[in-house]
């Protein structure tokens, strides 16, 4: 029997395995601003059904903490956090951004997880979620990013450098970290944000420096939310792994696993099969992603974070299904 990181490696060569990877990932939005909470929930969930890879999920707010930007759970099932108002409000205030240091705050914080999951994971691969540059832009000033970005491209990019600079520091820390990989989320890559010409200039750039500081990593997983996608736009990026909601905004994953170079990650509808099907409903999307891929560099996951009221029966009727 392959261990979990042989199995992981002949699955983004797409050799044939013994079995298929399995993976599946939750918010956290309690515990998620103590390093040593998110820590024990993350390893508590990852010893009730054995994944293939732990993805650590902070709130989407640890981003821009350490620039004034607060968020409030409100029961959204998804786990994400009400933000407060942006920390950046003027165009003065962007130009003066300067570098945070990943030594203090919530990046520190985020860092102290990292080394306590992977300390407690045994020979579980620990990814580490990173939000795409732009997502973190967002984060800070909300949809005025937007509009300095057309119409004071020039100032813009000198706030947005610091950005890069922030988080390629980040991500080099987490694989010193002894992380696998990260997994890297752009929710821009798509028609309904930006255009084809937006995104090459904005945020191809942006996103391959920060894949450029995960290269060591050897299970690095992009994940391209939303709907409408430019897929191919982000389909030879540099990563092992590519996650994308199949279900709802496709591609297929045959169709995905045609235009990537490693292994497809999905199958399973999130908000459909996994919180509000049936046990047989899942296994049927798992048997369907299998035979779309052959059961070749295929790794089974859901399109994106599972629900929190998810019933653990359909959590493990994905394992099964996968495990056989």
């Amino acid at each position: 029997m392959l261990n979990k990181h042989d199995l992981l490696l002949a699955t983004i060569a797409r050799m044939p395995t013994p079995r298929v990877p399995v993976a599946l990932w939750r918010h956290w939005p309690v515990e998620d601003h103590s390093a040593e909470d998110l820590a024990r929930v993350t390893l508590d969930f990852q010893r009730r059904f054995d994944f293939d890879f732990i993805k650590l999920t902070p709130s989407q707010v640890f981003v821009a903490e350490d620039a004034g930007l607060t968020g409030v759970y409100e029961g959204n099932p998804e786990g994400d956090l009400v933000k407060g108002p942006r920390p950046i409000s003027s165009l003065e205030q962007w130009e003066a951004m300067q570098p945070l240091s990943i030594h203090a705050g919530a990046l520190a914080r985020q860092l102290r997880c990292v080394d306590l999951v992977v300390a407690g994971a045994a020979d579980t691969p620990v990814l580490q979620t990173i939000f795409n540059p732009l997502t973190v832009a967002a984060c800070l000033a909300g949809d005025q990013a937007t509009i300095w970005r057309r119409r004071h491209p020039e100032v813009f990019q000198r706030g947005f450098n610091t950005i890069i600079e922030t988080w390629r520091g980040f991500v080099a820390a987490v694989i010193a970290s002894g992380a696998a990989g990260i997994f890297f989320s752009t929710a821009d890559a798509n028609y309904r944000t930006m255009s084809e010409e937006e995104y090459l200039r904005w945020g191809r750039p942006s996103d391959l420096a920060l894949l450029d500081a995960a290269g060591p990593g050897w299970l690095n997983v992009l994940h391209v939310h939303g709907d409408d996608l430019m897929f191919t736009l982000v389909a030879d990026y540099p990563v092992q792994v590519v996650n994308w909601d199949d279900q709802r905004a496709g591609p297929s994953l045959r169709e995905g696993q045609s235009l990537v170079r490693g292994a497809v990650a999905g199958g399973i509808a999130q908000w459909g099969a996994l919180l509000s099907g049936s046990a047989d409903d899942v296994r049927a999307q798992v048997a369907d992603g299998i035979a779309q891929t052959g059961g070749v560099g295929y790794i089974v996951a859901a399109g994106c974070v599972t629900p929190i009221p998810a019933p653990e029966r359909n959590i493990r009727a994905a394992i099964t299904a996968a495990r056989g």
